[in-house]
């Protein structure tokens, strides 16, 4: 499955995915930061060697900023004390990241790409935790005057105490399951949509608390 990894044109983050894919077997399993290094190292060896040291993988930012600014603040992978897991998500996309065929050109890691049209197992059970969601009932009943920040964070699937790129992960998460309906019921579309275009707004100032605070990976 695969055969000629190497030469596909993968991004960095993409590569890191994969690793952090084979190594936990495809599962929510706990990975080392420096297992996930030495295994990107060995699949994509050019691309993540030590400069100066091909023989040698490089385990500084060239593997940990993807991590971060790329895999968990997109909302696949999770971690902790230097070790990583895949999300449901993470799952579902590093499955389709090793059964892309090298035919069909860059893989984009988009929510605006194909790839996301239709709506993946991960994708359905988000939309169903937020149909049952407080906030959610209160904006389709007209009491969006009563939903207070911690239904938002209910509905997002955060605490206050969430850390940054797990709190923005988890945005983004959400947003994806929202747009692949768009096809598959316009209507609902349009009521989720609105309801989390109405729960930005209103939750501005904590969202931008988080986005500005400098700790918390």
């Amino acid at each position: 499955m695969t055969k000629g990894i190497a030469n596909i044109n993968f991004t960095r983050a993409q590569k890191i995915l994969i690793a952090l894919y084979k190594l936990s077997n495809g599962s929510k399993k706990q990975v080392r930061f420096e297992d996930i290094a030495v295994k990107v190292y060995k699949l994509f060896q050019a691309d993540f060697q030590l400069k100066g040291y091909p023989q040698y993988p490089d385990t500084g930012d060239i593997v940990h900023k993807p991590l971060y600014s790329d895999l968990k603040k997109n909302g696949y992978v999770l971690s902790g004390d230097k070790y990583f897991s895949l999300t449901s998500k993470g799952i579902e996309y590093g499955k389709k990241l090793l059964n892309f065929s090298e035919d069909n050109g860059e893989f984009i890691m988009d929510a605006q790409n194909k790839d996301f049209v239709k709506l993946t197992t991960t994708q359905e059970k988000e939309i169903q935790r937020i149909r049952e969601s407080a906030a959610f009932e209160l904006y389709i009943t007209g009491k969006k005057d009563e939903i207070i920040d911690i239904d938002f964070y209910s509905y997002l699937g955060v605490t206050v105490r969430s850390r940054k790129f797990d709190f923005l992960g988890r945005m983004t998460t959400v947003e994806d399951a929202i747009n692949a309906t768009v096809n598959k019921s316009p209507s609902l579309f349009k009521q989720l949509s609105e309801c989390h275009q109405f729960l930005i707004n209103k939750f501005k100032e904590n969202i931008d608390y988080v986005k500005n605070s400098k700790g918390g990976k």
